[in-house]
């Protein structure tokens, strides 16, 4: 299925984790099953959390996520623990793209294998990547991801650097001219973002929000301000 207009209707969820895995994973699965968007994007480890205390049940949870959400007819994405790694995980009528986070921070090398470096996939006929966390700080990956058609960061940002967060969000939008998708855990502060190629767009700190995403605006950037995107 491709899109059907140079629009592209999006919800970005601001998820509170609660130490009650299945609860959370049906909220999730309420969300998106009552929402109207044509995609929806979820924090960093939403359904968990960093639960090292009972790291075997968090894993083994992961399993068990990956089967009840790819009975969902939507699209959508989030982060799941799995294997001792941190999968960005892409479903559309089933899992179509995983990928396990590369960069770590802090006390997440203590617990968590290493992943694969974020690389660019095809949704439907856009073309996408994944910048989970802490990956957002490594400028190199913004060289590679100029002019694609959605930036996805699931995070789970702590709120001591939420300015950082902000920032760093608008600036790849500008760097990259591509549009920037953004949702933090609200277990440290709830805030979300969804920037065009011009710095555009909306921010909020509630638990949702709905949006529309102008792809054709995007590229009428890149023509105006030619920085060599093909």
């Amino acid at each position: 299925m491709e899109v059907k207009s140079e629009k592209l209707k999006v919800e970005l969820v601001n998820f509170y984790t609660t130490d009650d895995y299945k609860k959370n994973l049906e909220k999730v699965i309420n969300i998106i099953k009552n929402s109207s968007s044509d995609f929806l994007l979820f924090p960093e480890v939403c359904l968990t959390g960093f639960d090292y205390k009972n790291w075997k049940k968090a894993n083994e949870f992961g399993e068990f996520t990956i089967d009840e959400l790819s009975k969902i007819k939507k699209a959508f994405a989030l982060s799941i623990i799995l294997e001792n790694k941190n999968y960005f995980c892409f479903f559309d009528n089933g899992l179509i793209y995983k990928r396990a986070k590369y960069n770590l921070f802090g006390y997440e090398k203590k617990f968590f294998e290493v992943g694969g470096k974020p690389d660019i996939f095809k949704w439907r006929d856009l073309k996408i990547t994944s910048l989970i966390c802490f990956e957002l700080r490594f400028t190199q990956y913004w060289e590679k991801f100029k002019g694609i058609d959605l930036i996805l960061a699931p995070s789970r940002w702590g709120k001591e650097r939420m300015e950082h967060f902000k920032t760093l969000n608008k600036a790849l939008a500008l760097s990259a001219q591509s549009q920037v998708l953004a949702v933090n855990s609200a277990n440290e502060k709830a805030y979300g973002c969804s920037f065009d190629a011009w710095g555009e767009g909306v921010e909020f700190n509630n638990e949702l929000v709905t949006t529309f995403i102008d792809l054709e605006k995007n590229k009428k950037i890149r023509k105006k301000l030619d920085i060599g995107i093909k």
